[in-house]
């Protein structure tokens, strides 16, 4: 009689190819983590790279997005707490800045997608509710409709001013490490505030 053994939990291809990934961009760098290699590493076959991920950038996509997870966790834990916005922005502003000193060559992937081939910058969906970007127009829309914030503008463009002050800063800093980063993030939060007073 022969007993067979359920082999151990396999992960996702989705996760094998994100996981090859992270590894190429945190080794190597951007440039190093090709389509080629990322199917090298993950052992998944071509075909099963381009059925989870259209591109390169759409994997790179993918990762930031699980990066920012546990951010996005706390601040919806935080704005269900009824904390104050400033508090919630300045959360998240030091996260990215955390987690960018941590995975520096990740978190140049992730500012180079945003960018096309001609460098420049990728609209975004409007209609992707699960993107960052699509998080904080969903937490400015909350703020404004409690009248905390102005309503004058719409809340993806107020995401979108955020997160481009916060990327301004992440550029300054990939060019010139010695520039003071949470500081930047600081300031961020606090000229955005400003800006946005109802």
């Amino acid at each position: 009689m022969t007993t067979s053994t359920k082999p151990a939990h396999r992960p996702k291809s989705r996760d094998l190819i994100m996981d090859a990934m992270e590894r190429i961009l945190n080794e190597n760098g951007y440039d190093a983590a090709t389509i080629d290699a990322v199917i090298e590493q993950s052992g998944v076959a071509r075909g099963t790279f381009y059925y989870n991920f259209p591109s390169k950038n759409a994997v790179v996509h993918a990762l930031a997005r699980r990066a920012a997870q546990p951010m996005v966790t706390r601040a919806k834990e935080r704005m269900a707490e009824d904390t104050p916005l400033a508090e919630v922005l300045s959360d998240l502003a030091q996260g990215i800045v955390n987690w960018n000193r941590l995975y520096p060559n990740l978190g140049r992937a992730v500012l180079s997608s945003a960018y096309d081939d001609k460098g420049l910058p990728i609209p975004p969906n409007p209609e992707d509710q699960q993107s960052f970007r699509g998080f904080l127009a969903q937490i400015f829309s909350r703020c404004q409709a409690k009248g905390e914030i102005r309503s004058d503008i719409d809340p993806m463009s107020l995401s979108l001013m955020f997160i481009g002050m916060l990327f301004q800063g992440l550029f300054m800093w990939f060019l010139r490490p010695e520039t003071d980063l949470p500081l930047w993030a600081e300031q961020t939060v606090s000229l955005f505030l400003e800006g946005v007073k109802s």
